[in-house]
């Protein structure tokens, strides 16, 4: 048995021994014709000198009995004239005979008969004639001459007998050769048939199946089909393959869930949930579903989680707000990772409940805090969803994706923490907006950015002190707000650009303003951004600027204590002289570990800090203890949005140190700024 696998197991050594038992076999059938042909070749010379022989004996008869007759006509009275003549040719013809015997090997002295009766026939046709001449009175030689005739006969006749024997035999050995070889022939013909179709039916029965089998594995492998099974072979070769196509397969199956799955949250990942989604929206609404509705949903502020506890968890956050998305929609909803804290989600919704209802609800449902193991975080989500109306196609998933992506950044417009619905007035702001990027790439060089500047106030004897303001006047649109462009800017990547230039044209400003400071707005890409330091140095040389003369302002949003390069810019813009100051501190994510990461020279209080000052205490509380907060770590503080004479009075009690809004001045053109400050001089004068 281990013999039989070993041939029978291996596709190389059965048809390696097929192919040698068909060599063989052919070498036999060479080897066998070679012999046999030899064989017949001498057969067949032997039985042709023996037919050779037989017609000589044949005509040695016929001479031999021709020439007993001549003799009776030489001795008869009235002979004819040529019969001694006639005589003599016939036994020259004898004699030829028994010479051409005697050269074709024919051995007549073994014959039982005296061969001299053929010896010397000349003499007897001499006795003839002698007879002949005496007209037959010698009896004694008429019986000599009868003698010798009939002794003549009957040494011929053994010959014939003796000579047909010989080709009797002849034939029949090249007869039976002839047979013995044809059934040879015929015996390995039919060995290698049998052993042909034996090959065969083995090619047709196991191994062009085992390879049609290979090849389709290979093939449906090669086209993505991984749900292939691979099954066993006992072809050792094909076997040898088989493992590692198998392990080729998981491997596969292993980079295709990799491909299709989001690692870290388990859920199926951007691609896949195209396929998923577009599948779902091609089989429709389900009994009882109203429609399906693609969702976006992102978590808000989701870098400060993994800033403040680390990477590890804010996958973890990801993955349980993935669990929690797919047990609050159900089973039926497509709920898929499509990067980052950014969600895809394809649900149903019910006459009971729109699908806004849907996205509200998962909302609401996303504020619960998280158990993080050990500790608990709450997190909050944007949402924008868009119905799907009986599209289909992978294009239509990619439509609704677009529009639910328009309606999540109206979400995070309107506060964050909430669900929008697509509607085509935000796909008129969205192309609005785009409007906005194509034109501000040429406002720059058709000169439609200009700068303003709003005065501070210091509530004590201090230096004069603007903030620069970009403003942009369309040539259509007319003027736009920062609030607007700004985005715009930071969406196409011009804010660095416009940075510059703001930066470039308020110091070339700056210089005509002796005595006077300025704040400058600095984003956080700027500070991000090789070479700037080098950059706001060489404008101040350019313009003969000190940088103690310059406020850069920052806005808490930059959370500089995570970003390791801006701390590092900021550090290095102070030590150059530049002044620091945190904008819009109270609002968005704050905490007191930003003041122990870098000194600040001035905080700037938001305006909804300021607006309800001098009608709600508890907003006034609030306001005075971030004022003192920042005069404890020795910080100027400017309250912002001073917009009316009432404010004024809370907003200095509490200890800020500047003022600054519409109360005092709006913002102004460059050219107003020395006449304005003039006049602010003269008025103090006059007070005094």
């Amino acid at each position: 048995m281990r013999a039989y696998r070993w041939i029978f197991g291996s596709l190389e050594r059965r048809l390696s021994g097929a192919l040698m038992l068909i060599v063989v076999a052919a070498a036999a059938l060479q080897i066998v014709s070679d012999e046999r042909a030899i064989t017949l070749r001498e057969e067949s010379e032997a039985m042709r000198i023996a037919s050779e022989n037989s017609e000589h004996a044949g005509e040695l008869i016929r001479s031999v009995a021709d020439f007993h007759m001549q003799s009776h006509f030489a001795l008869m009275p009235n002979r004819p004239d040529n019969s001694e003549a006639v005589l003599t040719d016939t036994a020259v013809r004898i004699d030829q005979q028994i010479t051409a015997l005697r050269l074709n090997g024919v051995e007549l002295f073994r014959l039982p008969q005296h061969t001299s009766a053929f010896d010397d026939l000349g003499k007897l046709v001499e006795d003839i004639r002698l007879e002949a001449s005496l007209g037959g009175r010698d009896l004694a030689l008429l019986v000599s001459i009868e003698a010798r005739t009939a002794q003549m006969q009957t040494l011929a006749r053994a010959i014939e007998a003796k000579l047909d024997k010989e080709r009797d035999r002849a034939y029949s050995q090249i007869s039976a050769s002839t047979y013995g070889w044809h059934t040879q022939i015929s015996v390995i013909g039919i060995l290698m048939m049998v052993l042909a179709l034996v090959i065969l039916a083995d090619l047709i029965a196991n191994i062009l199946p085992a390879l049609r089998r290979i090849n389709l594995i290979i093939r449906r492998l090669a086209s993505g089909d991984l749900d292939v099974e691979i099954g066993h072979f006992a072809l050792k070769e094909l076997a040898a393959l088989a493992g590692p196509l198998e392990t080729f397969r998981r491997n596969a199956l292993a980079v295709q869930n990799l491909a299709y799955t989001d690692p870290a949250t388990g859920l199926p990942n951007r691609r896949s949930f195209m396929e998923l989604a577009c599948a779902r929206l091609d089989a429709g609404p389900r009994n009882g579903e109203t429609g399906l509705a693609v969702m976006v949903a992102d978590v808000d502020n989701f870098k400060h989680v993994n800033d403040d506890y680390g990477h590890a968890c804010g996958d973890l956050l990801v993955r349980l707000a993935g669990e929690r998305m797919q047990a609050v929609l159900g089973e039926h909803a497509i709920v898929g990772r499509s990067g980052g804290d950014e969600f895809v989600i394809c649900a149903p919704f019910y006459d009971t409940a729109s699908a806004y209802a849907v996205g509200a609800r998962l909302v609401t449902a996303m504020r619960e805090p998280f158990d993080l193991g050990g500790f608990m975080v709450t997190i909050s989500i944007s949402l924008g969803l868009a119905e799907a109306e009986g599209q289909t196609g992978e294009a239509a998933v990619h439509n609704l994706l677009n529009r639910a992506d328009l309606a999540l950044y109206a979400s995070k417009n309107n506060g964050r923490n909430r669900a929008s619905s697509y509607t085509a007035a935000l796909e008129n702001e969205r192309e609005a907006d785009r409007g906005l990027e194509r034109d501000l790439a040429s406002a720059f060089e058709r000169g439609q950015l200009r700068m303003v500047y709003q005065p501070i106030h210091a509530n004590v004897e201090r230096e004069d002190e603007v903030e620069a303001l970009v403003r942009w006047t369309h040539p259509q649109l007319g003027e736009i707000s920062p609030s607007r462009f700004i985005p715009a800017a930071e969406r196409s990547n011009q804010i660095v650009r416009l940075g510059s230039w703001i930066i470039e044209r308020s110091l070339a400003d700056l210089a005509g303003w002796p005595g006077l400071s300025m704040s400058l707005n600095i984003s956080s890409l700027q500070l991000q951004q090789e070479g700037f330091v080098g950059f706001l140095m060489r404008c101040c040389r350019k313009h003969n600027i000190t940088p103690r003369r310059v406020i850069l302002e920052v806005t808490e949003s930059l959370s500089i204590e995570r970003n390791t390069r801006a701390l590092m810019t900021l550090n290095l813009l102070r030590n150059a002289g530049f002044r620091i100051a945190l904008d819009d501190f109270g609002t968005g994510y704050s905490s007191l570990c930003l003041m122990k990461t870098f000194k600040f020279d001035r905080l700037k209080l938001d305006r909804s800090l300021i607006a309800d000052l001098g009608k709600d205490p508890t907003s006034q509380a609030v306001f005075d203890a971030a004022v003192t907060m920042a005069l404890k770590i020795g910080a100027e503080v400017v309250a912002e949005g001073i917009s009316d004479e009432e404010l004024v009075e809370p907003v200095r009690r509490a200890g800020c140190t500047h003022m600054q809004g519409f109360h005092y001045s709006r913002p102004i053109e460059p050219h107003e700024v020395p006449p304005y400050f003039a006049r602010m001089h003269e008025e103090r004068r006059r007070v005094a």
